[in-house]
């Protein structure tokens, strides 16, 4: 409770820190938690709340911060206990690449860290873990500033482990879309940052991570940092020898295409779709080859709850190495971008004419593939269209982090992180599938992990005590399946190390 009113008023977002049975004071502009008691007043008879010793501070970017000097009484339970709960798979696929030992646990808790909080400054690192449950379950770890950036370097340097489990991940993987995230940096100290093509979007320089992801299981299996003036095609063709496996289907963009990619996944036996870029040949004669006599079939996707169907024309070609080039057209989506440009028209939008109009509408809701993969035309679009799945997890990081904010300045450190986005997103992604295999409805990601954040581990002589938790909080848990718990110990999937 608080009984501060007025100017010294705690405002929410700082009061939604405050362990219970405690008091928060603003003092100096800041706020300052006291422990506190219900004593009776021997004169009057009545119940009054008296304030005993300080037991921390409160700031809205750390939470509550103990006392250094008094330990933690109080800790972050709730999220971590789920985020641990929902991945026996992931952890036991970590451990057969890492092991068990103190390094392994290390990178384990760090990842644990980034999935709960988001990625943040390894400056910070060192206090979430002192103030969370993992300081318990994974006790005594060096976590600081240093240790996370040696855990990072190492990642980046000795990537024998970090290999091992991204192969495990690919084991009976059938279908991979392979995609490319531009980040903006301002630091040139890690040796990757440089000019690249979006330069001008983005007003400054940049570095490019290249993803490899399950479309089935919806997962990435693989994440990889590359110099920001490295084009797209470089990349890839040095990002497929980590994830290229036998008779699998892979999912690309047009920036991709090259004859020397297409020979490595003929080698491999594997097969691809990627759409033909505008400027190339093969995509005019498409567009041509698409005003004749056109088949057709209904695509169907899912946008909420809703099923949006639409009718899509096709027309298939096929050279003598049996490659095909498939020309599609998706009517509602023409539809939708003519509607766009003549709003567009009637807005005055600089570039946007009647003229242009006539010119460019036979490409509305056009894609034109390239594809050696066996399957209807209908299967071939479906299958693309799959790929967008990771444009999902694109927005995911974007909302999850602020890259430059993260300390992180190193060429190897960059490329550990990059694992650790890996490691951290699997993690989160089992707790969301969790999520979808629930009764839980209308209930999303960040709900769940805020209502499990709740959630406290209480020291009560010399044990850590499961606080009781709410009706909302313990529905939560059991709608996922997952135990509360009443005791905070030491995890045991690490032992014997």
């Amino acid at each position: 409770m608080s009984t501060s009113s007025g100017r010294y008023a705690v405002p929410p977002e700082i009061l939604k820190h405050k362990p219970r049975g405690s008091m928060v004071k603003k003092i100096h502009g800041g706020y300052y938690v006291y422990a506190m008691e219900n004593v009776k007043n021997p004169v009057t008879g009545k119940w009054q709340t008296k304030t005993k010793e300080i037991l921390g501070k409160i700031t809205v970017e750390n939470g509550y911060i103990p006392n250094e000097d008094r330990g933690y009484t109080v800790l972050e339970y709730g999220a971590y206990h789920l985020a641990e709960e929902c991945t026996d798979e992931i952890k036991e696929q970590f451990q057969l690449a890492f092991g068990k030992d103190e390094n392994a646990k290390r990178i384990w808790v760090l990842a644990l860290i980034y999935s709960v909080n988001g990625f943040r400054p390894i400056s910070a690192i060192s206090l979430l873990y002192k103030k969370s449950s993992l300081s318990v379950a994974y006790p005594n770890l060096k976590m600081g500033e240093t240790a996370v950036s040696n855990i990072l370097e190492n990642l980046g340097r000795r990537d024998t482990e970090a290999k091992k489990f991204q192969d495990i991940l690919l084991q009976n993987v059938k279908e991979i879309a392979i995609d490319g995230h531009v980040i903006p940096r301002y630091s040139k100290l890690d040796g990757m940052t440089e000019y690249g093509y979006k330069y001008k979007k983005l007003g400054s320089e940049q570095i490019n991570l290249l993803t490899a992801y399950d479309v089935t299981k919806g997962r990435p299996v693989a994440m990889k940092m590359f110099d920001g003036s490295k084009n797209d095609k470089a990349s890839v063709k040095e990002f497929i020898e980590d994830v290229i496996v036998e008779d699998c289907l892979y999912l690309m963009d047009r920036g991709f295409y090259s004859p020397e990619l297409k020979t490595i996944l003929a080698e491999k036996k594997s097969t691809y779709i990627m759409p033909v870029s505008s400027n190339m040949t093969a995509y005019q004669e498409a567009l041509k080859r698409g005003r004749g006599r056109l088949k057709t079939f209904v695509y169907k996707r899912k946008e909420g709850l809703r099923t949006i169907k639409s009718v899509v024309e096709y027309q298939e070609s096929t050279d003598e190495g049996g490659t095909k080039t498939i020309y599609f057209r998706n009517l509602h989506e023409t539809e939708c971008e003519k509607a766009n440009y003549l709003e567009c028209i009637e807005k005055k939008v600089p570039g946007y004419t009647e003229a242009k109009l006539e010119a460019i509408e036979k490409t509305f809701g056009v894609i034109i593939l390239e594809t050696t993969h066996n399957a209807t035309p209908q299967e071939i679009y479906e299958y693309y269209k799959e790929r967008w799945s990771i444009e999902t997890f694109y927005d995911y990081l974007k909302h999850q982090m602020d890259f430059n904010a993260l300390g992180v300045q190193d060429w190897a450190e960059l490329q550990g992180l990059a694992f650790m986005m890996l490691l951290a997103t699997l993690i989160n992604g089992a707790i969301s599938e969790r999520l979808k295999q629930s009764s839980l409805a209308g209930i999303y990601m960040p709900e769940v992990m805020l209502t499990a954040s709740s959630v406290k581990a209480i020291k009560r002589n010399e044990a850590w005590a499961i606080e009781n938790a709410s009706k909302s909080e313990r529905d939560i848990f059991d709608a996922l399946e997952v135990p509360i718990g009443s005791e905070l110990i030491p995890s045991n999937s690490w032992f014997p190390t």
